[in-house]
């Protein structure tokens, strides 16, 4: 049987053929000796790309095995009949080839930038940024395709990325002062930890194109044999800059106009560690169900009873951790329908507030005050307050731009080096707004 250069034959083809007794040749090597554990010519190519050809290290086998027999007669260097050695894998069906093999780099490196992805996209769920986890999400999807087209050998073809074509992409990072009131700037941290964490992963993108590159393209004569992957790879690291750009040209805006994101407050409970016991057993702690905003803070699993004199709230949720004293924060349509006269308060100050029946599954517990219509407020880390030039207690007003405008007087501005900046509004205040998650508010004025 003769075979074409660079056929490559694999062990179990070996042993079928050595098992009828037919001898092989492969042209330009001559017969082979299917008793020996190198299983392919000495060179070896990737016939649809027309890639180049690269050594087959059977020299560096023989090499090895010589010098291993003349330090220990009893090593066996060959690996036994049907057992594909550990330092190759298959490129394709059949086709063995070692783990160093350009292709096979590549696929390494993709395989890792991916991971890199996940990683990222739980860095951006923590941070509260879920536009762009949806946006990561879609580029994960726009990697493993890359991956499954060069495997099956398939030319790659997509149309948008991130909601822009190729060229818009270049455009869009050519253009940053166009396109995102900012220009090109050295990498800096005063950017701040999302802006870096898009950095990183468009460097790792690069890095990925130009392994690419080292497994697509001839040396000699530069003919590259998957321009769609490479150009596909390019507009990938021009995403995630132009990602980068959105984020501090949103971030220079809000600082300029001093803008802040919304969140609506519905209902809820804060309970004390006695109160807790009393409602759900004792010893008990609280199950955490979401991680909100504010970093530290929690949506439990647990849910309580609220009863006033006129009317019942079930299922009212329990935020943790535990606090000192057991407060309630409802709108003035739930004090309404139970019966009890809506009080505004700051977080905290429970005088001259009214108390309420809470059941819980094991017991239940009347307070005697702390039932509040939480003030509207504003959360900001220490560094934000310092460039807006507000301090924790201070009182402004914002407009909110929604499909219903409205101005909010009288908002409590809360500092910490805990807090993320966003201003929270109850049910009613959200709603009258017809808020949206789109929606924010411009501070108006101390």
């Amino acid at each position: 049987m003769s075979l074409p250069p660079g056929s490559v034959i694999t062990p179990s083809a070996r042993d079928f053929i050595r098992s009828k007794g037919i001898e092989v040749q492969i042209e330009g090597n001559g017969l082979q000796d299917l008793n020996k554990s190198t299983f392919s010519s000495a060179s070896q190519s990737i016939d649809k790309y027309n890639h180049k050809s690269f050594e087959e290290p059977k020299a560096l086998w023989e090499t090895q095995t010589k010098t291993t027999t003349k330090t220990d007669t009893n090593t066996n260097t060959n690996t036994p009949s049907g057992v594909k050695p550990e330092h190759m894998t298959h490129l394709r069906t059949g086709a063995l080839v070692t783990k160093t093999h350009p292709v096979i780099a590549y696929r390494g490196q993709l395989d890792l930038f991916q991971c890199e992805l996940v990683e990222a996209q739980s860095f951006f769920h923590h941070e509260g940024e879920e536009g762009l986890l949806l946006k990561l999400e879609e580029i994960s999807v726009f990697c493993r395709q890359l991956m499954v087209s060069e495997v099956k050998q398939e030319p790659f073809q997509w149309t948008t990325l991130i909601g822009l074509t190729a060229e818009e992409l270049r455009d869009r990072s050519h253009h940053p002062r166009k396109y995102f009131g900012i220009d090109h700037t050295p990498l800096s941290y005063t950017h701040g930890a999302i802006v870096a964490k898009l950095h990183h992963l468009r460097a790792k993108s690069r890095e990925v194109e130009l392994y690419a590159n080292r497994a697509f393209t001839d040396d000699e004569t530069g003919a590259c044999s998957r321009t769609d992957l490479i150009q596909a790879l390019n507009r990938l690291s021009s995403a995630f800059y132009i990602l980068a750009c959105e984020v501090r040209g949103r971030k220079t805006q809000a600082l300029a106009e001093k803008l802040v994101p919304l969140g609506t407050s519905n209902r809820h409970i804060h309970l004390s560690q006695t109160d807790l016991e009393a409602l759900f057993g004792r010893n008990y702690s609280l199950t955490v169900q979401k991680e909100l905003s504010q970093p530290g803070q929690f949506a439990a699993q647990e849910t309580v009873t609220l009863q006033g004199p006129k009317g019942t709230l079930e299922k009212v949720r329990v935020l943790g951790p535990v606090r000192k004293s057991t407060q309630a924060e409802l709108s003035v349509t739930d004090c309404f329908k139970l019966g009890i006269s809506p009080v505004i308060r700051d977080s905290g100050q429970h005088e001259g507030t009214p108390g309420l029946r809470i059941a819980g599954p094991v017991g239940s517990v009347e307070l005697e005050a702390g039932v509040i219509v939480a003030s509207r407020h504003i959360h900001l880390h220490t560094d934000e307050a310092k460039e807006w030039s507000l301090k924790d207690g201070d009182r402004v007003c914002v407009k909110v731009e929604s499909q219903r405008p409205m101005v909010y007087e009288d908002v409590l501005i809360r500092v910490s080096d805990e807090y993320r900046k966003e201003m929270h509004l109850d049910l009613d205040e959200a709603n009258a707004a017809l808020l949206d998650p789109s929606s924010q508010g411009k501070l108006m004025g101390v």
